[in-house]
């Protein structure tokens, strides 16, 4: 009996002392755990895999945002733009993309660079313009998605602006475009007397790489030179120097190293001067029809 109330003493003070003493499962301790699992709900609302579907879907909103809408211009292109003096005559257009970059190069009929005194645009907001002011090149950027407006720009030595339409939103947008003046720059004395008139349209067609409609293609031994029958007569692309026969219009591209292009009575044989080497050329096949 006395053993029986001993060890009932012993256990109630081994009972009292771990109470005291916070041993685990304890009710201070529950309170801390609660209070923590709290804390971190407030700081970290969300879980790990949360956090990184959080993360994917801003990317994906991100991404959406930097792209330009359904529609807008996605193809580039580069062309070389005649442009005439005469009055009455329409004003050329080039397509601007919003956030690219537009160069526009300013050239006499001869394919010589016109440098450029001035400018102004019509709508500033819309078209943001840089030039280095000792060029004929000016680097147009679209701000908008959808707008119009114009440029006037002004040549050394030429008394009347160039005027031409400046288009965004577009389905294609030009990257670099050659604007061809119908006039001489000052000090260009390389042209021939049968191209003050200017070159007929469907040379500068050929230039950009656009035979005309109804012209049928050539055959010929040199890969350098390319022939079409047209309208009776034979167009020639090369960027070498016809020399023979004698040619009746004539085209020149941009650059330093340009092609040009010619338009001669037909002929089997020609003749074209390459880096100083005369190369004869033979023609066949086709129709000048």
């Amino acid at each position: 009996m006395q053993k029986s109330l001993l060890c009932v003493s012993l256990l109630s003070v081994f009972v009292s002392y771990t109470w005291a003493d916070g041993m685990p499962g304890s009710s201070e301790e529950v309170v801390s755990k609660a209070a923590f699992s709290q804390l971190l709900k407030q700081d970290f609302p969300l879980t790990p895999s949360e956090i990184q579907k959080f993360k994917a879907v801003a990317a994906e909103q991100q991404k959406a945002n930097s792209l330009a809408p359904q529609g807008s211009p996605i193809q580039s292109n580069s062309q070389i733009i005649s442009i005439s003096m005469k009055p009455g005559g329409p004003q050329e257009v080039v397509r601007i993309g919003q956030g690219t970059i537009t160069s526009l190069i300013f050239t006499d009929q001869n394919g010589q660079v016109w440098p450029i005194t001035s400018y102004s645009v019509g709508d500033p907001t819309s078209f943001n313009v840089q030039w280095n002011k000792s060029s004929g090149v000016l680097m147009v950027q679209g701000q908008k998605l959808y707008a119009d407006s114009n440029i006037a720009v002004m040549l050394k030595g030429l008394d009347v602006p160039v005027m031409v339409n400046l288009m965004l939103g577009q389905k294609k947008w030009d990257y670099m475009d050659y604007l061809r003046v119908e006039a001489l720059a000052p000090g260009d004395n390389t042209v021939e007397p049968s191209q003050l008139a200017g070159a007929p349209a469907y040379l500068m067609d050929i230039l950009n790489g656009v035979p005309p409609m109804g012209s049928v293609p050539m055959q010929t031994d040199n890969s350098g030179v390319q022939v079409w029958g047209y309208q009776g007569y034979y167009l020639v692309l090369t960027q070498g120097t016809l020399m023979s026969p004698a040619w009746k219009a004539k085209a020149n591209g941009p650059g330093a190293d340009p092609y040009h292009a010619y338009e001669i009575t037909p002929t089997p044989v020609l003749l074209v001067s390459d880096q100083g080497n005369l190369v004869r050329v033979m023609v066949t096949g086709g129709s000048t029809s």
